[in-house]
């Protein structure tokens, strides 16, 4: 019965603190369903600029570690991890992180099975820090990218002003990279040194909606690539651009605080079952023997957790609102 309780309450905190991150943390939308918008369009926008210079920046980066570290990173799983990563705003390198998280698997797994002797509990460890470690990458990435895009705004106004006063595009991005906090200075910095090694204006400018996947960037950089192409007053246009995105952050606020009593009775439903589980276990632990000892009590809370599953993503699919 130890062991299975022990199992059952690893995956209650799964269940509470990865399914419901991932899954109500989005009151205002889930990003997928954009970055896969916003992914085709950048390639749209890149179609025009050469393939080698798309990854410059990874390329210099790679020639100023050593031998050994360069085989250890340069290769598919090292650029996916990197690149994720980055969009977390991590200085990490790929490797290292690969390296500390297999250790650390391996001395969970061998610290768990010596104090519980459960063979499941050992195998269910590495599944465990892995989800772990990508909802932190997930956070990080989140509060990177609001913050970038809180920034932005403030970018446009500085970008704006810099237009108005004569400089050209390129030490407009220098200004910015200079005048404005992380992070968006260090993604305007990285762009600054692409366009002055002679990177196409519409690379430059995909690789740093890749970095930063906003609608945000996406509609300053469909800006950009008009005005060079056709023509025309780009301080108006941001000047336009920035007013377009302060109404849309404050829809995207009050949708938040209309959407809170929904995600406040999302938590409520989430966390009844395993408080009353919990209070149940506490008072009368041989009430719940049954549950968890007998082949039909496991089916019961097998049953009982899909069907949570799918109640969670039923009330993510309520609270979704696009904006």
């Amino acid at each position: 019965m130890d062991q299975n309780l022990q199992l059952y309450l690893i995956v209650l905190f799964v269940a509470v603190v990865v399914i419901s991150q991932t899954i109500l943390i989005s009151a205002t939308g889930t990003r997928a369903n954009r970055n896969r918008l916003i992914k085709k369009q950048l390639e749209a926008i890149a179609e025009s600029g050469k393939p080698q210079q798309q990854s410059l920046l990874r390329k210099s980066y790679l020639d100023k570690l050593g031998p050994t570290e360069r085989w250890l990173e340069n290769n598919a799983f090292g650029e996916y991890l990197g690149e994720k990563l980055q969009l977390a705003g991590l200085e990490w390198k790929a490797y290292k992180v690969a390296i500390w998280l297999t250790i650390a698997i391996f001395f969970s797994m061998f610290s768990i099975l010596f104090l519980t002797q459960s063979i499941k509990m050992a195998i269910a460890t590495p599944a465990i820090i892995l989800i772990g470690f990508t909802f932190f990458l997930h956070h990080k990435s989140e509060t990177r990218l609001n913050l970038f895009e809180e920034q932005f705004v403030e970018a446009l106004d500085v970008m704006k002003r810099a237009l108005l006063v004569g400089y050209p595009f390129t030490e407009v991005m220098r200004t910015v990279s200079e005048e404005m906090p992380p992070p968006i200075s260090v993604e305007f910095g990285k762009t600054f040194v692409e366009l002055n090694y002679g990177v196409d204006i519409k690379v430059a400018l995909a690789n740093l909606a890749q970095r930063n996947p906003s609608v945000s960037v996406l509609a300053f950089n469909s800006a950009v690539v008009i005005q060079k192409e056709t023509g025309g007053n780009l301080a108006e246009t941001l000047d336009k651009i920035s007013n377009v995105i302060r109404s849309r952050f404050r829809l995207m606020r009050k949708v938040r605080t209309l959407s809170a009593e929904g995600r406040m009775s999302a938590w409520v439903l989430m966390m009844v079952p395993f408080v009353l589980f919990l209070m149940l276990y506490i008072s009368n632990p041989e009430y719940l023997a049954p549950l968890l000892d007998s082949e039909r009590g496991n089916t019961v809370l097998t049953v009982t957790a899909i069907l949570m599953t799918l109640g969670l993503f039923w009330i993510r699919k309520l609270l979704r609102i696009e904006v």
